[in-house]
């Protein structure tokens, strides 16, 4: 199992602008994160979760028992959050992420991103 290092967060990081960028470009992404009702676009939000988990779940932790649950949810967390701050980022720098005018739009809008890239970051991760 090993637990949760800073090479880990290198592959996250990588695996996340692999997917994030193709999709953060994309119009209708953009047109996405402004029609579509927060209620809706947070089931993407634990759908990423919940694939993230079980792929997790696979390719870190099956053989790790009750004690490993703390560093599955670590590397889940920290999955999910590094590929949602890179996609905010990447957002940020195409001039997509509306912060100060409208942060609804900006989160659903990075939270549609992160779907695709935060299975990216987790296949990347679990290359080994």
């Amino acid at each position: 199992m090993g637990g949760f290092h800073l090479k880990d967060l290198g592959e996250i990081a990588i695996g996340a602008c692999v997917m994030a960028f193709p999709v953060a470009t994309t119009e209708e992404v953009w047109g996405l994160g402004g029609t579509l009702p927060l209620g809706r676009v947070m089931l993407f939000a634990v759908a990423s979760l919940l694939f993230l988990g079980f792929f997790i779940h696979l390719a870190h932790h099956q053989s790790a028992g009750r004690k490993g649950w703390l560093e599955f949810f670590k590397r889940l967390l920290s999955t999910y959050w590094v590929t949602f701050l890179i996609c905010a980022l990447l957002l940020l720098g195409l001039g997509k992420l509306p912060l100060l005018t409208d942060p609804i739009v900006g989160l659903k809008t990075t939270i549609l991103v992160a779907f695709p890239a935060s299975f990216a970051a987790t296949v990347v991760d679990g290359m080994k």
